[in-house]
């Protein structure tokens, strides 16, 4: 996988198999492996909050969901022509995938406890072979100190090799980049509604909105709430964009 920087996010770019076997591949006992998937919200957030983009920049691996931010790492460097959009809830399905039968261990912490509920019967369904070795949804408040070391305790005791965080981004991102210290041996991804749409609670655009890089529109069909958050961040986006191309030119 090559590495590019955008708007100061560094990025992993590649295909998704590559991705997947960074993903996959064997972790030092004292090693915290993580990753968040940062689309162009993401994007736009750390580009005006330096924090965030510190947040982002910790991260084991950075990577791509989002076909604008792919299309830019290609008009940026022009010989990344293999890069693909990886996506929290599709490397999610592929890791799921790879890991059933094989032992490894999957913890799951964020959402509510009905969609957990679900989550675990669709897991049954589809991965057979899974281990899961717990899951967790924590009250969509600030933690208090006990209770948060109550959840880091919790994790540990199950040993988990990927600890899958959906708390929403950013606060997953921070999430990740605030315990990873507690974490070593495992592989720690910020994957936002990736459990959701894995149970059918919240559904997916079509395939063919996702490779037109269209997402965002379903998204705010299905959620009008959300048309300001991509609105501001879309458009600062594309403002970004255009402002780098003309300096360049």
């Amino acid at each position: 996988m090559r590495e590019i920087t955008i708007f100061g996010v560094g990025y992993r770019a590649g295909s998704k198999a590559e991705l997947l076997g960074e993903l996959t591949a064997p972790l030092a006992a004292e090693e915290c492996r993580t990753v968040a998937f940062a689309p162009v919200t993401s994007l736009s957030q750390a580009a005006r909050d330096a924090d965030y983009r510190a947040v982002l920049n910790s991260m084991s691996i950075c990577a791509m969901d989002g076909m604008p931010v792919v299309r830019r790492a290609r008009k940026l460097d022009p010989t990344l022509t293999g890069i693909e959009r990886c996506s929290g809830p599709d490397m999610m399905r592929l890791v799921l995938e790879a890991t059933q039968n094989t032992g490894a261990r999957h913890y799951f912490y964020g959402t509510t406890p009905e969609n957990l509920e679900k989550l675990q019967e669709k897991l049954r369904q589809d991965f057979p072979g899974l281990c899961v070795a717990g899951t967790c949804a924590p009250p969509f408040r600030p933690l208090s100190e006990e209770e948060d070391r109550a959840d880091i305790r919790r994790i540990r005791e199950t040993n988990p090799d990927y600890l899958w965080v959906a708390l929403g981004a950013p606060r997953q991102d921070y999430w990740v980049m605030n315990h990873a210290s507690q974490l070593a041996g495992m592989r720690v991804l910020a994957v936002g509604a990736a459990m959701n749409f894995l149970t059918g609670e919240v559904r997916r655009a079509p395939q063919w909105m996702r490779r037109a890089g269209l997402e965002w529109a379903y998204r705010i069909w299905r959620e009008p709430k959300q048309f300001s958050r991509y609105a501001q961040n879309g458009l600062y986006y594309y403002w970004r964009c255009a402002r780098q191309d003309l300096f360049h030119r």
